[in-house]
């Protein structure tokens, strides 16, 4: 199962550990030029509603993208490293189709726990969560009722 953990950030970096399948990496990525909290909550939603996305962890000049794309009912998750941050030289450090359970829920769980930190750099959007939250609780319904219906 997917895990990430968010420890307190210092002067813009945001200390940051993925952990999944035995597979575990820890960096601190830069808020600049882009807050990768902002877009992970963005293209978690975009996921959620059956698109996707990419979050840059930018670690200047390195780099790590976390890819999540929702498929058929499922979504795919994929973490990479780049020595300079370009498309052209990623690495796969670990890849995988699961659920809902399996891959939104945990991101989801991950949020809601930085959010509660109420740091003063890398904030969650109440608004965004709210929205996220709305449409996991959806989800669960909709996936309770199907259990039921089988």
């Amino acid at each position: 199962m997917l895990k990430i953990e968010f420890e307190e950030p210092e002067y813009g970096w945001l200390p940051v550990k993925m952990t999944f399948e035995g597979v575990e990496e820890v960096f601190d990525a830069s808020d600049v030029p882009i807050d990768p909290i902002s877009q992970l909550e963005e293209v978690l939603n975009s996921a959620i509603t059956g698109g996707g996305g990419e979050v840059w962890w930018n670690l200047e000049p390195a780099g790590y993208y976390l890819n999540i794309h929702a498929e058929k009912g499922l979504y795919r998750l994929k973490l990479e490293f780049s020595e300079r941050s370009m498309k052209t030289d990623r690495e796969i450090i670990f890849e995988k189709v699961g659920d809902f359970e399996d891959v939104v829920i945990p991101i989801w769980r991950s949020l809601r726990k930085l959010q509660s930190y109420n740091w003063s750099e890398f904030k969650v959007s109440p608004d965004s969560m709210q929205s996220i939250t709305n449409q996991i609780k959806t989800q669960q319904k909709v996936n309770k009722q199907r259990q039921s219906d089988a």
